[in-house]
């Protein structure tokens, strides 16, 4: 274990290997600021941008993993709760835009599990009306839900467990193949077929 860790280690990804991975990179690159240019101001923001360079890595790019942290929940901290609400609905409508696009991807249909869970669990501030946030260190800004959906995830099961976000790790690893020993909470077992 030691020695592949030592050989990750050195691995420069900046540098063109055989396999041509950062000229595909550089490609993806190039085609977005050939199309949004390179201001920032004609590409889409916030959550909707994070769900098009999702969209454009999964057809040029096809990784065999692919993480999109969305972010835009967290403006709540400003106190405005309908932050919260709207930024739902634009990760909504982002996660639908993946999964039609692994559905129109061949090598991703029938072949992807999706893994969609909220960064942290939320609590109520005691001392100031700002809704939603999670830095008060309760037993619900620890707890989350997860979505677990794809070929080897039971169809339809509803686990009512405590789900803790150490969890995941774990369920990625056995869900992708690889051994995850060091990872700190076991998986979620029910979720499996």
């Amino acid at each position: 274990m030691a020695k592949k860790l030592k050989k990750l280690e050195a691995f420069d990804y900046r540098r063109i290997d055989a396999r041509g991975q950062t000229r595909a990179i550089e490609g993806f690159w190039s085609r977005w600021r050939a199309q949004y240019g390179d201001s920032g101001l004609k590409n889409p923001r916030g959550d909707r941008l994070l769900t098009e360079l999702a969209v454009r890595a999964i057809r040029e790019l096809a990784p065999k993993l692919l993480m999109v942290n969305y972010q835009d929940p967290d403006y709540v901290h400003w106190g405005n709760a309908s932050h919260y609400t709207r930024s739902i609905a634009i990760i909504d409508q982002g996660i639908a835009r993946l999964v039609e696009t692994v559905a129109a991807t061949p090598g991703y249909r029938g072949n992807t599990v999706f893994v969609v869970v909220p960064d942290c669990g939320r609590d109520a501030n005691p001392l100031l009306r700002v809704p939603y946030q999670h830095h008060f260190n309760t037993r619900s800004a620890h707890e989350i839900w997860a979505l677990i959906a794809g070929p080897g995830i039971a169809k339809g099961a509803v686990v009512d467990k405590t789900t803790d976000q150490t969890q995941i790790a774990a369920t990625v690893g056995r869900i992708m193949g690889f051994p995850t020993a060091h990872a700190e909470s076991r998986l979620l077992q029910d979720a499996f077929a």
